[in-house]
């Protein structure tokens, strides 16, 4: 049997760990130089390639054939590197280093290599985490799951650093990358991230541009050397600046020493101040992350028990200062920062998986913390880091390429929420038009991150073929349900409402030319009319809802009649008052403005003080002989006297095809208002204040779901509709092509 191993794939330098399982804690794997850390640096020459740091003292001796920083690049599929007449994709060296990383350990422990868990930074967007499971297997490695840096590192530091409700701020500064996640310990040894967000493209490698662009200044003010006359100049310069980086990190002048055939040599100092000027700016780019995160979680600097460093770059004096003069805490410094990520990827390789958590769309639970976390526990070292549980969140959020609901513009509308915890499945439904002897294919475009559009990440592009086309039940609501992954991988799935069977998707290459998106929509012309809408409202008039009780029933079934106004084909309303006897206030009818006029006209105990009654008889009789979706909303907030006649004729409802939702408030039984409902929405317990908002949510679910006549829906596959009533901001149905990708 081999051995588990945890991978920490660098920009600069990489790392291996596994757990010593009989002491309970994860160690690093040295290579076989005796090194616990390997430079991310790869020499090609004629017949042979060089890994580690015979490669990395060539790069610096200014040889041919030596690359770097590939990760940077991952995701891209153009060429990185073209050595020999041979190109090079990040994909193809990083797997050349991961090739490495696991020859390297089997060849130390003389033990097999049968899985691992590879770190990627928090930020990273499916392209990168898929181009690295790419790396990964063109490597020979079987990979359990991609875990986010942070997260490792927050693993690897509780170990021996335990307390409970401890909240702490994980700064990761790497060769290529930045991130900032909060992190809290919990009880039984649980790790959970609450949120993070960060930069990819900001790195320890910009400070060293920053520094060469230093040097290259003081050559040429000190010694007439300039870029444009001497090309290497800049090579050589960019070759000393971690030197000197490293030397600014212990002291306050570090020397330059450089040499080139073109220009022989020269050397100069630079000093801590010249340098921290120079990158006051990057500084505060990292620091101003650290503020969005702490903002969106309405949290300031005191909310934080710790700031955690990690990542080589955090060695930089400049990291240290700048955060303590910002937050008051002086970070941690209990962990080596080039390690902590891959002891803790050690530790989660051997982490059972956890379950997808399952939602509507915006409606996944971010763990938002409270603003006191509770009393912060002693300092303790875990008994064993086999006991640790993490979880994770998504940084970016996932999206679909909409339409505006005045259908004016394409917008990004969001279907996972950034943060969600994962691995996470979120779906939500839209509307298509079909059209008789078209192809009624959909084109789906999948995006990461909520900018517009255009500048969002495009990961995908997917036909959906199988929509049949109805004329009476057109447009077709088509649910789509997007997931991330434990990885963070995203995946992407289509299914008719009401339906059990996927969609046949097909992905295809994303268009080179995404301008169209830029631009107004096209008008799409439609066949056949979208199902009408009856709805019937009941309230309860008992004793119990004098007063403001029955006020904001009143409000809230007015602002569901004006969000009804906006419904196509028109949508028909009637309202029923119960309490001792069921009183029908108005019939069904389009008149809106008469409707609110019969809500207005509902008085106190006007049908009995007590609850004898129910009204699902009047609701069956009023829409008895109607066509298209059925609907009756029951609000109540109180016990009724006869709930199991009540539930068995909210079931006759049901068979005839007219789908019930109920509100309860007060003392309403929620076990009564779940076997009423029919299930196409879920029933709602709600304080009085939330009445208005449930009913707005009600407004935007009940056009899209589909009818059915007996059962209850499956929760994983039903979903809201995104809709012009939508109060957050969103739009309208999508009126043609749904628009989102992978």
């Amino acid at each position: 049997m081999g051995i588990r191993i945890g991978i920490d794939l660098g920009t600069t330098f990489s790392a291996a760990a596994m757990m010593d399982k009989r002491k309970g804690v994860p160690v690093i794997i040295p290579n076989s130089e005796g090194e616990r850390i390997t430079p991310s640096v790869i020499q090609f020459q004629s017949g042979r390639t060089i890994v580690g740091s015979e490669a990395k003292e060539a790069y610096e001796a200014g040889e041919s054939g030596c690359t770097s920083s590939f990760k940077r690049s991952m995701g891209d599929d153009s060429a990185y590197c073209t050595i020999g007449g041979q190109s090079y994709t990040p994909v193809h060296l990083s797997a050349i280093m991961l090739r490495h990383i696991k020859d390297e350990v089997e060849m130390v422990t003389g033990e097999k290599v049968d899985e691992a868990v590879i770190t990627v930074p928090a930020y990273f967007y499916h392209r990168e985490r898929s181009a690295t499971l790419d790396a990964a297997r063109l490597a020979g490695l079987n990979v359990k799951q991609l875990i986010n840096e942070p997260t490792a590192a927050a693993l690897a530091y509780s170990v021996d650093h335990w307390r409970e409700n401890a909240r702490i701020m994980v700064y990761d500064l790497g060769g290529g990358t930045f991130d900032v996640t909060l992190i809290e310990m919990k009880s039984g040894g649980r790790v959970e991230s609450i949120r993070t967000t960060g930069d990819h493209t900001l790195g320890g490698k910009d400070w060293d541009a920053r520094l060469a662009g230093l040097i290259e200044s003081k050559a040429e003010a000190e010694a007439g050397l300039s870029v444009r006359e001497y090309p290497s100049l800049h090579n050589a310069a960019m070759r000393a600046a971690e030197s000197v980086k490293k030397q600014l990190s212990s002291r306050n002048t570090a020397a330059v020493r450089l040499s080139s055939e073109d220009f022989g040599k020269y050397s100069t100092e630079v000093t801590i101040d010249e340098f921290n000027n120079a990158t006051l700016d990057l500084i505060k780019r990292t620091t101003t992350l650290c503020e969005q995160l702490l903002s969106e979680l309405s949290l300031s600097w005191s909310g934080i028990t710790d700031i955690l460093l990690v990542g080589g770059s955090t060695r930089m004096r400049q990291v240290s200062s700048f955060l303590k003069e910002r937050s008051g805490h002086s970070p941690l410094m209990h962990v080596n920062p080039d390690e902590a990520v891959a002891l803790g990827a050690a530790i989660s390789v051997w982490s059972p998986p956890p379950e997808y958590n399952e939602g509507v769309a915006g409606a996944i639970s971010r763990d938002k913390p409270p603003k006191s976390a509770g009393k912060v526990g002693q300092e303790q070292k875990l008994q064993s880091a086999l006991s640790v549980v993490s979880s994770d969140v998504c940084a970016h959020a996932m999206g679909v390429i909409a339409v505006s609901a005045d259908g004016s513009r394409y917008i990004n509308k969001t279907i996972v929420p950034d943060n969600s915890r994962i691995p996470v499945k979120c779906a939500e439904s839209f509307h298509y038009y079909t059209s008789e002897g078209g192809s009624n294919e959909l084109e789906i475009y999948m995006l990461q991150g909520e900018k517009p559009p255009l500048e969002s990440e495009v990961i995908g592009k997917y036909t959906v073929s199988g929509i049949t086309h109805d004329p009476k039940n057109n447009p077709a609501v088509v649910s789509i349900q997007y997931s991330y992954d434990r990885s963070g991988l995203v995946h992407v799935q289509v299914r008719r409402q009401g339906r059990d069977v996927d969609l046949p998707v097909k992905e295809e290459t994303v268009p080179k030319d995404m301008s169209k998106f830029g631009n107004p929509p096209e008008k799409v012309k439609v066949t056949g009319q979208p199902q009408r809408l009856n709805v019937v409202m009941a309230v309860d008039v008992s004793g119990s809802m004098n007063g403001y009780p029955l006020k904001e029933a009143k409000k809230a079934m007015c602002h569901f009649v004006d969000k009804l106004r906006q419904y196509p084909n028109n949508p028909q309303a009637g309202v029923v008052a119960v309490s001792d006897r069921s009183i029908v206030v108005m019939k069904l009818g389009s008149d809106m403005n008469k409707c609110k006029a019969a809500i207005n006209s509902i008085e106190e105990e006007m049908a009995g003080v007590l609850n004898g009654a129910d009204p699902f008889e009047d609701i069956r009789r009023l829409l008895r002989n109607t066509d298209g979706k059925r609907w009756g909303i029951v609000l109540a907030d109180g016990r009724w006297d006869d709930q199991v006649k009540a539930v068995r004729r909210a079931r006759m409802c049901h068979e005839e095809g007219i789908d019930i939702v109920g509100i309860g408030f007060g003392t309403a039984d929620e076990k009564f208002l779940h076997d009423i409902s029919s299930g196409e929405i879920e029933s709602m317990f709600v304080s009085q204040d939330k009445l208005v908002e449930s009913f707005g949510k009600i407004a935007r679910e009940i056009g899209s779901a589909a009818p059915k006549k007996t059962g209850r829906f499956d929760a994983v596959t039903a979903v809201s509709t995104w809709r012009a009533t939508d109060e957050s901001g969103g739009g309208s149905p999508l009126t043609g092509s749904v628009h989102s990708s992978r």
